[in-house]
C-alpha cells in the first residue's frame, strides 16, 4: 500500500518529516519497505502557447509549432504529436533541460528545419508510464513561468507499507491517518460530505434487490445525472499516480481515488445502458459467461457474486465491471454502486477467476458494511464538483440485516499476563481510544472497520501497539513447561520408512490438496471440497494417494526425469459414501514404478516395470514387517485395471495393487505404463503388532516336491495355493508358485502351473508314503474343485 505523505496530512496534523513517520509506524506494526521521493521540480521546462502550427516541409507526420515562452521571440519547435493544435498551452522544455526520462534537449535539426526544444507528453515528464500526444495544460496559466511553479507542484514522499492480510483498514489513508493520529496524540480530522441534491428520488429510477444476502450483506446505489466526462484535475492526476494509479477519466479516477482514500471500492455504471432500472445481486449458475472490462470472456463457476440489471449481468460483484455498462466519453448518467461482499465468496472468485484488483484485495480481507454510504457520499461530492454532477435525492441502500459492531470483554488481568504489563483498565481503555476502539461498561466495542479484532488476544495486540512493544518489560521467564506425547503410531511409520529406502525407493512428500472436478471425472468417486481453496487447482482434499504420486511422476517424466520406483506415506480424507460427514483421516502408503527396472546401466537389459515387480515389492515389503497371508484376488477399481490385485493379509483385505488406468494415464500425459499399490497402513500396524509366537527351529530336514498341473488360464493361482494349504495336511510348511505355461503341448485356454511344496516335522523325519500321501490328497483337491490334472 503506497501513502502520499501530503495526502495523509490532510486527516492529521503532525510534525515529523516522512521518515520520522516511517520509523513510527514500524514501532506500531507497520511494515515499511521503502520511502521515496517524489520532487515534481522541472528545472529548464516552462509553461509555453502554441501559436502557430504549419505542416512540416519534408515529413508527412511532422509540423512546425510556434510556441510563445514569454519572450520576445518565439521558439520553433518540431513536434510529433498528432494532438497539438494553435492556442494551446503546453509544457515546453527548454534548450539544457534535463527530462525525468533521463533525456537532455539540445538544439537540433529534424529533416532540414531546427528546432529549439520539445512540447512534452506527461509520460515525457515522468507523471504516466504511457501518454497519447502531449499535455495540453489549462489555458489560464501564466506564460513563461516554471511548470512546477505554475502549477504548485510541491515535494512529496511516498511511503511504501507491507500490509498483513489480517488489517483490512489499513488499505487506505484514512486507515493510516487514524494510526499516526493515535501516535501524535492528534485528532482524526475526516472530510465530511456536502453536495447539493434536485427534487428528483434516486428511487424513482433505480431499484436493488439482493438475491444472495449471504454473498452480499448490503448494495448501495446513487444515481447522479449530467455529468460531463473529461480529464481529472492535475492534483487528483498527481496522487493517483503517486500511489502508483493510472488517471483515465474524471469519474473512474473519483472512484479510485475514494477507494485510496477511504479503503472501500465503488464502481460507476452507465445508467444508461443498465436495462430496466434495476440492479439484481444474484450468484452465477456454472459455465455462465460474461465479458469483464478488460475485454475477456470469463466463464463462470456457480457462486460467483453477480451484479445485474433486469436483463443480463453487468459486473462481477467486488471483483471488475462488464464492458457492456462501462463509462465511456459520452456517458451522462451515472449509477454509483457502494457495496459490501463477504470476504470468503470473493477470495473463492478470485482464485479461479485470477484476476487480482485493487477493489478485490480489500474486499477479500474485509471492507467495512458500514463505510458503505459515507464512501459513496464523498464520491458523489467529487461529482458533483468535478464533473458538473446532478445528484438524485436520497441513496437507494439495501442492507436487510445490519453488522453491528462487536463487543469483547476487557480481561485486564488476562492482557497483562499475556504482555508482562501492569496496566490498570483505565489506562488499556485511552490507549485503546486512540485507535476508536471504545471501552463501554467493561466491554471493548469493535468497529466494523476492524474485522482483525475478535477476541481478548487480539485486543492485547492493541494495547501492546499502542502502549509501545519498546516499552514492554523483558521477562527473566525462559522455561516454558511441556509434556512430550509418546505416540508409537509415529515411531512406527519412520520405520517403515527406512525399510521403503532401504529397498530402493525415494520417499516424495506432496499436498493433500487435489483437483477435486478432474479428479471426480476421471474417477467417479466425491472428494471433499474445500470452501476457499488457495488455488482452484487444489481445491479438495484427496481420497488416495495415487493422484499425488502421479502428478510427481509427471513433472519428472516431463523434464527427462523417468525411470523412478516412488512411495509417500501421508494421509488421506474420506468417508464410505457420504462426504457430507466429518471425514475420516487415515495413513496410506502408495508405491508407483514407471520406466526401466535398473534404470539406463550398461549391464541392464532395459526391461520396463511390470504387474511383478510391484507385487514382488509387496511382497517384499510384507516379509520385512512380518506381515503374514499375503494372498492377491483379481480385482479393478477407480485407479487400476486389467492388471489389477486386491491385497488381503490372512482374510483381511489391506489394499490394492496393479497397472494404472489407461485414461488416467493420458490425463497425466504419461505414456510409460505406470503401476501403484496403496496400502491401509492403521490395518497393517493392528496385524503386524499382535503378539509373536516362536517355534524351536527343526532339527529334521525338509522334503521338497515339484507339482505340475494343467488348469483353466483363467483362475488364479492363489486359489490352488489356498487349497494346497488346506489339503497339505499338518507337515506341509510353504507352497509356492516357480513356473507358469502356455504353449506348445498345452491345450489352448489352459496353463501350465507348477509349485514347489515343502515338507517338514518337528519330530521326526518324514517318511515317504507320508509325503506321497499328502501330495495325493492335493491332487484329488486340485482335481474335484478346479478340473486340474497332473501335467505328465
Amino acid at each position: 500500500m503506497k501513502i502520499s505523505y501530503r495526502w495523509l496530512k490532510e486527516f492529521v496534523e503532525f510534525d515529523f518529516d516522512a521518515r520520522t513517520l516511517a520509523e513510527k509506524l514500524t514501532l506500531a506494526g507497520f511494515e515499511v519497505e521503502d520511502v521515496s521521493e517524489k520532487r515534481l521540480d522541472y528545472p529548464g521546462v516552462v509553461v509555453g502557447k502554441v501559436l502557430k502550427k504549419e505542416k512540416h516541409p519534408n515529413a508527412d507526420k511532422l509540423t512546425v509549432c510556434t510556441v510563445t515562452v514569454g519572450e520576445a521571440e518565439p521558439l520553433a519547435i518540431i513536434c510529433g504529436a498528432p494532438n497539438v493544435a494553435e492556442g494551446q498551452v503546453v509544457p515546453v522544455a527548454r534548450i539544457g533541460a534535463r527530462l525525468p526520462i533521463g533525456l537532455t534537449i539540445e538544439k537540433a535539426k529534424i529533416r532540414g528545419v531546427s528546432s529549439q526544444g520539445m512540447i512534452c507528453s506527461r509520460q515525457e515528464l515522468g507523471l504516466e508510464d504511457d501518454s497519447e500526444g502531449i499535455w495540453v495544460l489549462p489555458e489560464d496559466l501564466p506564460i513563461g513561468e516554471a511548470l512546477a511553479k505554475a502549477l504548485r507542484f510541491e515535494t512529496d514522499y511516498v511511503i511504501d507499507l507491507s500490509v498483513t492480510p489480517n488489517r483490512p483498514d489499513a488499505l487506505s489513508h484514512i486507515g493510516i491517518a487514524r494510526e499516526v493520529a493515535a501516535i501524535a496524540g492528534k485528532r482524526l480530522q475526516l472530510p465530511e460530505p456536502r453536495f447539493p441534491e434536485i427534487s428528483e428520488p434516486a428511487s424513482d429510477s433505480v431499484a436493488v434487490e439482493i438475491l444472495s444476502p449471504e454473498s452480499c450483506p448490503r448494495y448501495a446505489a446513487r444515481l447522479v445525472r449530467s455529468v460531463k466526462i473529461g480529464a481529472s484535475p492535475d492534483w487528483m492526476v498527481r496522487r493517483l499516480e503517486a500511489v502508483g494509479m493510472r488517471s483515465i477519466n474524471n469519474i473512474v479516477d473519483i472512484t479510485n481515488y475514494v477507494m485510496m482514500e477511504t479503503g472501500h471500492p465503488l464502481h460507476a455504471f452507465d445508467y444508461d445502458l443498465l436495462e430496466g432500472g434495476k440492479i439484481i445481486v444474484r450468484e452465477s449458475e456454472d459455465g455462465e459467461l460474461f465479458i469483464t472490462l478488460d475485454e475477456k470472456k470469463r466463464e463462470l463457476r456457480r457462486g460467483t457474486v453477480l451484479i445485474c440489471d433486469a436483463a443480463r449481468p453487468v459486473a462481477i460483484g467486488g471483483i471488475m465491471g462488464g464492458l457492456n455498462s462501462e463509462v465511456h466519453p459520452k456517458t451522462a448518467n451515472i449509477l454509483l454502486e457502494s457495496a459490501y461482499f463477504q470476504p470468503e465468496s470473493i477470495r473463492r472468485s478470485v482464485r479461479y477467476l485470477g484476476i487480482n484488483s485493487e477493489a478485490s484485495q480489500r474486499f477479500e480481507r474485509g471492507a467495512d458494511p458500514n463505510g458503505v454510504i459515507y464512501a459513496q457520499s464523498r464520491a458523489v461530492q467529487l461529482m458533483a464538483e468535478l464533473a458538473g454532477g446532478e445528484v438524485c435525492r436520497g441513496a437507494v441502500d439495501n442492507y436487510p440485516r445490519a453488522i453491528h459492531p462487536v463487543e469483547i470483554d476487557l480481561k485486564t488481568g488476562q492482557i497483562n499476563k499475556l504482555l508482562g504489563t501492569a496496566l490498570t483498565a483505565e489506562e488499556m481503555a485511552t490507549l485503546l481510544a486512540g485507535i476508536e476502539l471504545t471501552v463501554r461498561n467493561g466491554k471493548v466495542v469493535v468497529p466494523t472497520f476492524r474485522p482483525d479484532v475478535q477476541r481478548t488476544a487480539d485486543i492485547a495486540e492493541e494495547v501492546a501497539r499502542r502502549y509501545g512493544y519498546d516499552k514492554i518489560p523483558v521477562s527473566e521467564k525462559t522455561a516454558i513447561p511441556y509434556q512430550t506425547v509418546f505416540n508409537p503410531f509415529d515411531d512406527y511409520l519412520d520405520e517403515l520408512k527406512n525399510i521403503l529406502t532401504g529397498m530402493g525407493l525415494q520417499e516424495v512428500v506432496t499436498n493433500s490438496m487435489i483437483n477435486s472436478r478432474v479428479w471426480e471425472k476421471l474417477t467417479g468417486q466425491p472428494i471433499y471440497p474445500i470452501l476457499n481453496p488457495i488455488n482452484p487447482e487444489m481445491d479438495g482434499m484427496r481420497n488416495s494417494l495415487v493422484p499425488s504420486l502421479m502428478g510427481v511422476l509427471q513433472w519428472n517424466l516431463n523434464r527427462q526425469a523417468g525411470d523412478l520406483a516412488i512411495f509417500e506415506i501421508n494421509k488421506i480424507f474420506y468417508h464410505p459414501g457420504d462426504i457430507t460427514r466429518q471425514p475420516r483421516e487415515e495413513y496410506r502408503l502408495a508405491l508407483a514404478l514407471a520406466g526401466l527396472r535398473e534404470g539406463s546401466a550398461w549391464h541392464s537389459d532395459r526391461q520396463l516395470f511390470d504387474f511383478y515387480d510391484i507385487k514382488g515389492f509387496i511382497q517384499g515389503f510384507a516379509g520385512k514387517i512380518s506381515l503374514d497371508n499375503l494372498g492377491f484376488i483379481a480385482y479393478d477399481n477407480f485407479a487400476v485395471e486389467s492388471q489389477a490385485a486386491r491385497i488381503l493379509a490372512g482374510k483381511e483385505e489391506i489394499g490394492y495393487l496393479g497397472k494404472v488406468r489407461n485414461d488416467l494415464q493420458k490425463h497425466f500425459d504419461i505414456e510409460t505404463p505406470v503401476y501403484v499399490a496403496e496400502l491401509d497402513l492403521q490395518k497393517i500396524y493392528d496385524l503386524t503388532r499382535v503378539k509373536k509366537k516362536y517355534r524351536e527351529i527343526p532339527k529334521f530336514p525338509a522334503v521338497e516336491r515339484d507339482l505340475a498341473v494343467v488348469i483353466e488360464r483363467a483362475r488364479a493361482a492363489e486359489d490352488l495355493i489356498s487349497a494346497i494349504e488346506k489339503e497339505g495336511g499338518k507337515y506341509l510348511r510353504r507352497a509356492f508358485v516357480f513356473d507358469v505355461y502356455s504353449g506348445k503341448q498345452i491345450d489352448p485356454g489352459k496353463k501350465s502351473l507348477a509349485f514347489r511344496l515343502i515338507f517338514q516335522a518337528n519330530e521326526k523325519t518324514l517318511t515317504e508314503n507320508e509325503v506321497n500321501e499328502a501330495i495325493d490328497n492335493i491332487l484329488r483337491a486340485l482335481e474335484k474343485t478346479f478340473g486340474a490334472r497332473l501335467r505328465s
